[in-house]
């Protein structure tokens, strides 16, 4: 009986340290993409930390970051994005998807860097008829919001 107790403690113990490591690595994901310099997600931008980057651009509004599950053709994802909403005025949100990139062996020395797959500029509000605009490129982004 006390066998018994000891293997389900341990399996209990064994659990929630599996969940908390999951639970790390999506906010490393995310740590990761606003430490990451806008120049190595796109040619062309700011040696700035992307947070930083786009804080700058929304004019004080701090973004919210959030690791979703996402279909990200063409890449090498894992199947899971971060997720970066930022409103830029009363009434309009932006909204960006990163990749997280799949970890290889060949790639374990080497720090990985979010793709950008698509964003859009639209209404905070889904029910406003305000139309809503496609980012291709984070450098249309510095446009469409100046």
């Amino acid at each position: 009986m006390k066998i018994l107790l000891s293997l389900l403690l341990v399996g209990l113990f064994a659990g929630v340290k599996c969940s908390g490591q999951s639970k790390g690595r999506e906010q490393n994901w995310i740590e990761s993409l606003k430490n990451t310099q806008t120049a190595k997600l796109e040619a062309g931008l700011p040696e700035k930390p992307f947070d930083q980057w786009l804080t700058d651009l929304a004019k004080s509004a701090s973004p919210k970051y959030e690791l979703t599950g996402c279909d990200a053709e063409g890449t090498a994802s894992t199947g899971k994005c971060v997720k970066v909403t930022v409103d830029v005025a009363p009434v309009r949100r932006v909204e960006l998807m990163f990749a997280v990139p799949a970890e290889s062996p060949a790639n374990a020395g080497e720090a990985a860097v979010c793709t950008f797959v698509r964003g859009v500029i639209g209404p905070s509000d889904p029910r406003s008829k305000q139309p809503t605009r496609l980012v291709r490129k984070l450098s249309d982004l510095e446009t469409m919001l100046k």
